[in-house]
């Protein structure tokens, strides 16, 4: 069995996908051949399956939306899922607990040419190593501390968050004794923005490790792109985080 891995792409495709999806700026390879029928392979960012992972295939289409849904599986206990599609394009990614993994893009032919597997990671967008879930969240290119802003940490074994809080009146937050693993915090403005200005809402990616190189969450300075959440590492570089 032929397998085609895609953990290291890092172009950043807008799909106009709508509601339905939420990897709109994830991670994408550019098109790989697949066949009709093939097997798609979850894991985290250290190779672990990850099972009961919703896995979504959009059919491009010319009307809007511009897409609609091709096929919905479900991964098992060994982070696999058999989807079969038309010959067509197809965009292909994997959600959990409102987090996306990075997506592929797939051409399928009729000939059985193609790859008959394809690996995807959860979760997608770069990931940030941290000894500690905590930190002091900016806003914009001077990274002014960012108070209470609403912050959900989530993992790939739940759908529901595995802890809340909110950033103090200095704009720190903190998650107490986290188990060393892959992660993703949501963060969100606690107060919408106007309605003529994009939402200041994302995901951001986490590895827990004892030996990571950060203590805790850099401080960088949050803004709203045209994906979603990005951040400034400093006033002349920007990290796009949202999926």
């Amino acid at each position: 069995m032929r397998r085609v891995h895609i953990s290291e792409a890092s172009v950043i495709l807008v799909l106009l996908l709508g509601a339905q999806s939420s990897w709109a700026c994830s991670r994408v390879q550019t098109h790989v051949k697949v066949k009709s029928t093939l097997v798609v392979f979850v894991h985290d960012p250290s190779g672990k399956a990850l099972p009961d992972m919703r896995i979504t295939a959009y059919e491009f289409i010319r009307k809007p939306p511009h897409s609609e849904v091709a096929a919905l599986v479900v991964t098992g206990k060994d982070g696999k899922a058999a989807i079969g599609l038309g010959q067509d394009n197809y965009s292909i990614g994997a959600v959990r607990a409102g987090v996306s993994s990075e997506v592929a893009l797939i051409d399928v032919y009729d000939d059985g040419s193609g790859a008959s597997e394809i690996s995807l990671t959860w979760p997608g967008g770069p990931i940030t190593e941290v000894q500690n879930v905590s930190g002091v969240p900016g806003l914009d290119k001077g990274k002014y501390p960012w108070a209470d802003a609403e912050i959900a940490l989530k993992g790939p074994a739940s759908e529901d968050s595995i802890g809340q809080t909110e950033s103090d009146s200095q704009g720190r937050f903190k998650f107490p004794v986290i188990p060393p693993g892959f992660y993703a915090l949501h963060v969100r403005a606690e107060v919408p923005n106007p309605a003529h200005l994009p939402q200041l809402e994302g995901d951001i990616p986490i590895q827990v490790s004892k030996v990571a190189t950060n203590y805790e969450l850099p401080t960088w300075g949050f803004v709203a792109s045209s994906c979603g959440l990005a951040a400034y590492k400093d006033p002349g570089s920007m990290i796009i985080f949202s999926p």
